[in-house]
């Protein structure tokens, strides 16, 4: 049947021609999606804890805009215009909720405000009558405000950005809402960009950090594609010599990346930070897999001296000889990415479901679109096919064949190391590890670091009993009605015990700004000569508090109707490295055992949490799936080759060769981040085919004399050439990732280059020093190793 439909080359391309018109209709609707919720793993409890502290307190959906004014100081009134301005700027951005600067401060020494008065009206730098000599003194030294607004030296100060844009409009589209999104961040960005002349302005929050993570990888893909490509075709007439054996493969890659792009644009299936390499991956699988076709077609044209065989005849061996092989190690590929759709995690699902389809897409176009357009190109002279033997190939096969022994105890050797190497591995990466140091966002993160208080945040929940279980005293304040009757809620025993974990945060090296109701207790106590309130001087501090100072204040950090306290704090992440995990739980365990929580009423949530739990997911996921992708791939071989013997040999090299990566990680202290997590599976994955179509070859070659090592060097003469050829693509595609500004991307594209390069060494040394030292030299029957 298939060699009945390849007799219309025509035909194939023009229903070809059509779909990719279609898909390029379709691809218009493909997009990226860096929201911070494709970070996070599906159903997870933290995930929920998580929405509803954001709903009862707010998120982290806003910005921080740090002003370092080039002249003067952060409080010189020339300065605090600029801070003005910048603010109204903000403002005007559509999707900006609000803006929080120092100018909102309510001022309560500059000059000195009794408490009594503050529902009468308060002092900020606006006011004619604001002291700012002794505001940037009151400021720098204020338990709410230094390292929040402004940073101990008085030389910096930050705004908060509150985004309006947090969910989709309704009626609204994902897309629409994602474009939407990007619009506001590049505003916001060029507003900071207008002011540059005026002084060093950093942008951070976790918006921004997913914004910039997927603004890298598009830059990647702009900027990196054009030279993989051009690498690709270097590589390609390097190792063909002939222009039709470039643009043939880049043109079956291209073709199988538009109508994946098709695909996923029709279902409206978007691509995050992870699933963004897909497109790298697809053109690198998609060419390896014509490389092999090519070498088959060369090699049987060559042999074809007399010339007895037409185009379509040659055409149809090589296609049919290939099709096992190919189909075979295409389901190893997929099964590998396909283990990704267990992790429970959005963009590591999709990015599995993406490589599955697309790798599909690209066994059809291959045994499609290539033998259409060379049954309708002239054929090649003899001198075009010439073949010859690669040198490194007789090194590996004289190794293999004759010294297989010393391979077999080196890689013996090579795997004890592996195994130690494994046991350093970790999960310790940071958000600000993911950026170069000499990126913008990086430096941004570590001056906010720095000088105030952290980048990524989390926040301690303590759950008391609600307002509605209290009364508040009969006509304690008289008869009027109550302006805010919650007060009663706050009392001097919730206090000091969110005091004590508040303290307790504070010694804590890893965190750094902590808010909660202790901070504005700290604000108070300047009017108490430092005592502790009393029940009495908490309700009456509460009662002349304008409502929206409670809005702003209070608000945030304690909830009466739900009963719950919220301590909020941000990790140090520029610092030392340290256990994310091994905080929460230490923060958990002072709660219950010093502080006297009951287990459940301490929740611990926010980003910092959740990023954990997506890395301890995909974690778990890969380990727990990495048994299916050997089994799957085991189940492979055996289908194909018909022995249990080549299944296991099979996989040695390979397993060893994603192991060596993962080790190499180990020693060189690269932990385990959302992209590299994966490339044991992948290495897996796409390292086995080399090995399936060695030992396809091998097979038919040992038929011939069942003689191990005479058929181990005709496989080298052979195949060999193609994986060489297919190895050496991949490397160099993945080897330009080096110079990504995203660091996740650099270290994919290396490792898995590595990992390319070690599954190449491995199938074409130790896979064969294996093949002899079972079979032997004997002659054995086919029967001897087949199942």
């Amino acid at each position: 049947m298939y060699l009945r439909v390849l007799k219309f080359p025509k035909l194939i391309l023009g229903v070809l021609g059509v779909l990719a018109a279609l898909a390029v209709f379709f691809g218009a609707r493909f997009s990226f999606d860096a929201s911070s919720d494709t970070l996070v793993v599906k159903g997870d409890p933290d995930l929920a804890a998580y929405d509803r502290v954001a709903e009862t307190f707010g998120g982290d959906d806003f910005l921080l805009l740090t002003f370092s004014p080039a002249e003067g100081r952060a409080l010189d009134p020339e300065n605090l215009a600029t801070v003005q301005e910048l603010q109204d700027r903000l403002e005007d951005v559509e999707g900006v909720g609000s803006v929080f600067s120092i100018l909102d401060v309510p001022l309560l020494r500059s000059p000195p405000v009794p408490l009594a008065e503050l529902a009468r009206g308060f002092v900020t730098l606006r006011s004619d009558n604001a002291d700012l000599e002794l505001a940037r003194a009151e400021l720098r030294d204020s338990p709410v405000f230094s390292r929040l607004l402004i940073t101990p030296d008085g030389e910096t100060t930050a705004m908060r950005v509150d985004l309006a844009l947090v969910v989709p409009a309704p009626g609204e589209d994902r897309a629409g809402y994602l474009q939407r999104r990007d619009r506001l961040i590049a505003e916001v960005r060029a507003v900071r960009d207008g002011f540059s002349d005026r002084g060093v302005l950093y942008i951070g929050g976790v918006p921004m950090i997913a914004a910039d993570m997927i603004a890298f990888v598009k830059a990647d893909l702009a900027v990196f594609g054009g030279a993989v490509l051009a690498l690709m075709m270097l590589g390609l007439f390097a190792f063909f010599r002939s222009l039709r054996w470039v643009v043939l493969p880049i043109a079956t890659s291209a073709l199988t990346i538009a109508f994946t792009i098709g695909v996923l644009g029709l279902v409206q299936w978007p691509a995050t930070v992870i699933s963004s390499n897909f497109i790298a991956l697809l053109s690198i699988i998609t060419i390896s897999l014509t490389i092999h076709l090519i070498v088959r077609y060369r090699e049987l044209a060559y042999r074809d001296t007399d010339r007895d065989l037409d185009t379509a005849a040659l055409v149809g061996q090589t296609m049919v000889s290939k099709t096992a092989p190919c189909l075979y190690t295409t389901l190893t590929t997929m099964a590998a990415f396909g283990s990704l759709t267990a992790a429970q995690i959005v963009p590591v699902e999709d990015f599995g479901w993406m490589m599955c389809i697309g790798i599909a897409i690209g066994f059809v176009v291959s045994f499609s679109f290539f033998p259409a357009v060379l049954m309708v190109l002239p054929p090649l002279s003899s001198t075009q096919l010439q073949m010859r033997e690669l040198s490194i190939n007789r090194v590996f096969s004289h190794m293999a064949r004759w010294h297989g022994t010393w391979v077999i105890v080196l890689s013996a050797g090579w795997l004890v190391a592996v195994v130690l190497g494994l046991t350093l591995l970790s999960l310790d990466n940071r958000f600000i590890d993911y950026f170069k140091k000499d990126t913008d966002i990086n430096q941004g993160m570590r001056f906010v670091d720095a000088e105030l208080g952290g980048t990524l945040p989390f926040d301690v929940v303590l759950k008391f009993p609600p307002y509605e279980q209290f009364s508040e005293p009969d006509d304690f304040f008289g008869e009027e009605e109550e302006a805010y009757p919650q007060r009663y809620w706050f009392t001097r025993d919730k206090l000091d015990k969110v005091e004590a974990i508040h303290r307790y945060l504070g010694t804590r090296s890893e965190v750094g700004k902590v808010l909660s109701l202790t901070s504005l207790e700290d604000l108070a106590r300047e009017f108490t000569d430092g005592e502790p309130l009393s029940n009495l001087e908490v309700v009456a501090v509460l009662d002349v508090l304008p409502e929206h100072l409670r809005e702003e204040f209070i608000r945030p950090y304690a909830s009466p109707e739900t009963g719950e306290v919220r301590l909020t704090a941000r990790v140090i992440e520029s610092g030392p490295h340290f256990d994310r995990r091994a905080l929460t739980a230490a923060i958990r365990e002072y709660a219950q055992a010093e502080v006297g929580f009951a287990p459940d009423a301490v929740e611990i949530t926010g980003m910092m949490v959740l990023f954990d739990s997506m890395l301890q997911q995909l974690f778990t996921s890969q380990v727990d799936t990495l048994a299916y992708v050997l089994l799957a791939t085991f189940s492979m071989f055996v289908i194909l080759l018909r022995s249990v013997l080549f299944a296991i040999l099979g996989l040695i090299p390979n397993i060893i060769a994603a192991a060596s990566v993962l080790a190499l990680m180990g020693y060189a202290g690269i932990p385990l981040d959302l992209m590299t997590i994966t490339i044991a599976a992948i290495s897996i994955g796409i390292g086995v085919d080399d090995a399936i179509h060695y030992l396809h070859r091998f097979r038919d070659e040992y038929r011939k004399d069942r003689q191990a090592r005479l058929a181990v060097a005709w496989s080298h003469a052979t195949i060999g050439r193609a994986m060489y050829f297919t190895s050496i693509t991949i490397i160099m595609g993945f080897s330009v990732l080096v110079f990504s500004n995203f660091v996740p991307t650099m270290l994919f594209g290396v490792l898995t280059a590595v990992a390319m390069s070690l599954a190449m060494v491995a199938n074409l040394t130790l896979l064969p020093a294996l093949l002899v030292a079972v079979l032997g030299e004997r002659r054995r029957k086919v029967s001897d190793f087949t199942a």
